[in-house]
C-alpha cells in the first residue's frame, strides 16, 4: 500500500488501494534477477503500457548525468513513451562513451522484446557510480523481463528497482472522479545521495484516464514540484534521478478541468507520502522534519534559509539525538542570511506547537512545556516552523536526521 505520514493527507476522492505500477488498466511489468545483485536478488524491471500512451519525464540537473539519463533525456521521445526498462546495483554513471553505448543496447533490447520502436523506451540505472555494467548479464536479464511482463507484477517491479532502500516503496489509488473512477500506480527507490532539485531516486507513475499530453506534463511537474524538490537526506543530488509518467486512457475516463484539478490533488499527495517515505528510510534515518520558514524577504531568501538549516549536519545530528538544540537552527540560518541579513533573523521558532525562540531570543518553557517538547523529540515525524522578519516570503523542505547507520553504510558503499 501507498506510505502514510501525517505530513500528507490524501484528498477524500482518492482511495488507496492493493498494488503498484500495474493497478490502472493496461500495464504490465516484471521484475527478474540478472545477477548484478548477489544473492538472486530482484535487479532488473521492465514496466510497460499495452497500448499507447502519454507521457512526461523529469531526470537531474546534475552536470554528471549517467548514461541512461543522458539517453532517454535526449534521444527518446519523452512525450510519447509506453515502456521502461530498469536495472539496479550498477547506475551506468562516468562510463564514457561504453556507458552510452551499454545503455542504448539495454534499449533496444526491451524494445525488441516488448515490439515497441525505441524512441518510445525510457532506460532508467540506479545504483554505484563509475563501474561498467555487465552486460552478460543484463542482455539476458532483459529478456527474462520482457518475457515475464504481467499484469500482477507491482511488487516484483519495485523490489527490482531497490539498492540500498530498506523496503520497496510503491502502493494505487481509486481516484472518484464525476467522470468515473481511475487510477494510478506508483514504484519508487531512494534513500541515500537525495538532495532537493530531485533527489537520488527513481519514481513511476502510471494513470489509466484519458488526459492531453500537456496536461500531463503539467500535473507530473507540479506533483515534482512539491514532493521530490522538497526533500533531502544528505544534500546529495544524485546523477540517476528520473520521474517518470505513463498515462494511457485505458479506463475511457476522460476529465474535465475540474476532474483533472482533482486527479492532480491525488498526485499530489502520492507523490508527497513516496517522497516522505524515501526520507524516512535515509540510510539509518529515525525522524523525517518538516521544516516551514515564513516571513522571508524574497523566495530565494526562504529557500536558501531552508537549505541551509536542512542540510546542516549539525541540525540533524541534534534531531537524532532528540536534542532540542535551537542554537544549531539559529547558527545555520544566521549563515544562510549572511552579515546583511541581520535585521531577519527569526522572530520564532517552534517545535511542532512548542515555542522555543520569541522575538529571537529563548523563550520561558514551564515544566508542562518541557515535557511536551520531550515528547515532540521522541516522535518520528517532528514539524519545525521558522518565522523570519521580512516581508512573508515562504519554503518547505522535508529533512531526516543523520546518524551511525549512515555513516556506516556509506563508509562501505563500495567494499
Amino acid at each position: 500500500m501507498l506510505p502514510q505520514s501525517k505530513f500528507a493527507e490524501l484528498p477524500a476522492h482518492a482511495k488507496r488501494v492493493p498494488g503498484g505500477v500495474t493497478h490502472p488498466k493496461g500495464f504490465v511489468a516484471a521484475g527478474v534477477p540478472s545477477g548484478v545483485k548477489k544473492r538472486h536478488k530482484l535487479d532488473l524491471g521492465i514496466l510497460m503500457s499495452q497500448v499507447p500512451a502519454v507521457s512526461a519525464a523529469t531526470f537531474t540537473g546534475n552536470a554528471a548525468a549517467a548514461a541512461p539519463v543522458r539517453l532517454t533525456r535526449e534521444t527518446s521521445d519523452c512525450s510519447r513513451l509506453r515502456a521502461v526498462v530498469v536495472n539496479a546495483g550498477n547506475a551506468n554513471a562516468c562510463t564514457g562513451k561504453q556507458g552510452l553505448a551499454d545503455a542504448a543496447r539495454m534499449r533496444l533490447l526491451a524494445a525488441n522484446g516488448l515490439r515497441l520502436p525505441v524512441e518510445e523506451v525510457a532506460v532508467c540505472s540506479t545504483g554505484i557510480i563509475g563501474v561498467p555494467l555487465p552486460m552478460e548479464k543484463i542482455e539476458p536479464g532483459i529478456a527474462a523481463a520482457a518475457h515475464a511482463v504481467a499484469a500482477r507484477a507491482s511488487e516484483q517491479f519495485a523490489a527490482a528497482i531497490r539498492t540500498t532502500d530498506k523496503y520497496p516503496k510503491f502502493g494505487a489509488l481509486d481516484v472518484a472522479l464525476d467522470e468515473g473512477t481511475v487510477h494510478l500506480g506508483f514504484s519508487a527507490k531512494g534513500c541515500g545521495m537525495i538532495s532537493p532539485n530531485m533527489a537520488t531516486m527513481l519514481c513511476f507513475v502510471t494513470c489509466d484516464a484519458v488526459v492531453p499530453a500537456a496536461a500531463w506534463t503539467e500535473l507530473l511537474r507540479v506533483a515534482v514540484a512539491g514532493s521530490f524538490n522538497r526533500i533531502t537526506v544528505d544534500g546529495q543530488e544524485s546523477t540517476n534521478d528520473t520521474v517518470i509518467g505513463l498515462c494511457n486512457g485505458a479506463s475511457g475516463v476522460e476529465p474535465g478541468e475540474a476532474g483533472l484539478a482533482l486527479l492532480g490533488e491525488a498526485l499530489d499527495a502520492a507523490l508527497l507520502s513516496l517522497a516522505l517515505s524515501i526520507v524516512a528510510d535515509g540510510e539509518g534515518s529515525t525522524h523525517t522534519v518538516r521544516l516551514a520558514v515564513t516571513g522571508a524577504g524574497s523566495a530565494g531568501q526562504a529557500e536558501a534559509v531552508a537549505r541551509a538549516v536542512a542540510n546542516s549536519p549539525l541540525v540533524k545530528t541534534a534531531f537524532y539525538g532528540r536534542d532540542a538544540n535551537w542554537g544549531r537552527i539559529m547558527q545555520a540560518i544566521g549563515q544562510a542570511l549572511g552579515r546583511e541579513g541581520r535585521q531577519a533573523l527569526p522572530a520564532r521558532i517552534a517545535y511542532e506547537e512548542v515555542v522555543i525562540v520569541e522575538h529571537g531570543q529563548p523563550a520561558p518553557l514551564d515544566a508542562t512545556a518541557q515535557q511536551r517538547l520531550a515528547e515532540v523529540m521522541h516522535q518520528p515525524e517532528i514539524s519545525v516552523s521558522v518565522a523570519l522578519n521580512g516581508p512573508g516570503a515562504e519554503a518547505t523542505l522535508y529533512f531526516s536526521d543523520l546518524t551511525h547507520d549512515y555513516v556506516t553504510l556509506n563508509a562501505e558503499y563500495s567494499t
